[in-house]
């Protein structure tokens, strides 16, 4: 079954001589609105999810939430939760957790759209361990490593680092004796194979373990030694995240790398989607996904 649906891409040939131009006009068929659905949940936190309307390639509306759809949990044929929309927040939340090796269901209705269902695929949580001390590589590189145990299955990881700065580190005069501040992510690099097959954006690192399926593997990840001597703390973030996750946000980052142009983009970008039936046909857009997180926080003194 193909879960992925398509970007409209089309290309347009231009011929240019001495100032000659040919346009050629493209009629786009037309756009059927369906229901889309941002559902991506932590262990550990409330179920919660945005409603919105798709919109053509083109289009200049304004993104409107829906805040009258009906979101519902269900597990096999009983509904547990009916969640309710947070109006300030513009998404529905859950009175309920999100709990480790929850197999939960997602269904979305609304009176003039296709009803959405869509399934959580099971993952397991993996947990950070023999956190090593910072390593100065050279004046200007900084080393952070560590290992984890990968399990006997396919696996899916996200890991981020950022930095944390006290009132020493900076000319903080007019900010107060208690300022203690969260530094923008960190930017890091990697000569792991791994990592580098992997999609990078926004300090963020998404990949598979099929390089090192079911072995206990070392990273190591490298950034400016100038964040190491600043900051009091790095706070390094591993995620294990599902099929879903790993699939949605990796083609969703591909396709924002080729442009934000759907007329001239080269290629089409196959964008994962939960929401198809079981033929495969599309009856709304968006992601159902869950995570867990394990973090450690590294001194750097």
């Amino acid at each position: 079954m193909k879960r992925f649906f398509y970007s409209i891409i089309i290309v347009i040939s231009f011929v240019s001589c001495d100032n000659l131009q040919t346009v050629i006009d493209v009629d786009l068929p037309p756009h059927e609105p369906k229901l889309v659905v941002n559902s991506v949940n932590e262990v550990g936190e409330k179920w919660k999810a945005y409603v919105s309307v798709s919109q053509a390639p083109l289009s200049n509306s304004d993104f409107v939430f829906l805040n009258d759809a009906l979101v519902l949990l269900i597990d096999g044929e009983t509904t547990l939760d009916t969640l309710t929309f947070n109006t300030p927040k513009n998404r529905y939340e859950s009175s309920l957790i999100v709990n480790e090796g929850t197999n939960f269901e997602i269904r979305v209705s609304h009176s003039k759209y296709n009803t959405l269902n869509a399934a959580l695929f099971p993952f397991q949580k993996v947990l950070l361990k023999s956190i090593e001390e910072l390593q100065n590589i050279s004046s200007e590189t900084t080393s952070l490593k560590f290992t984890i145990d990968d399990p006997h299955s396919t696996n899916y990881y996200m890991i981020n680092l950022k930095a944390y700065y006290s009132q020493d580190a900076f000319d903080t005069t007019d900010i107060g004796e208690n300022y203690y501040s969260e530094m923008e992510k960190i930017y890091f690099d990697s000569d792991d194979p791994s990592l580098n097959k992997g999609q990078f954006s926004r300090g963020k690192v998404l990949f598979d373990d099929k390089l090192f399926n079911g072995t206990t593997k070392e990273f190591n990840l490298l950034f400016d030694s100038y964040i190491s001597i600043k900051a009091d703390s790095i706070l390094l973030n591993l995620w294990s995240v599902d099929y879903a996750f790993y699939n949605y946000f990796t083609t969703k980052i591909t396709q924002s790398n080729t442009g934000n142009n759907p007329i001239f983009n080269s290629e089409p970008v196959n964008v994962y989607n939960s929401f198809l039936d079981d033929n495969g046909d599309i009856r709304g857009y968006g992601i159902f996904a869950v995570s867990s997180k394990d973090s450690v926080i590294i001194q750097t003194d």
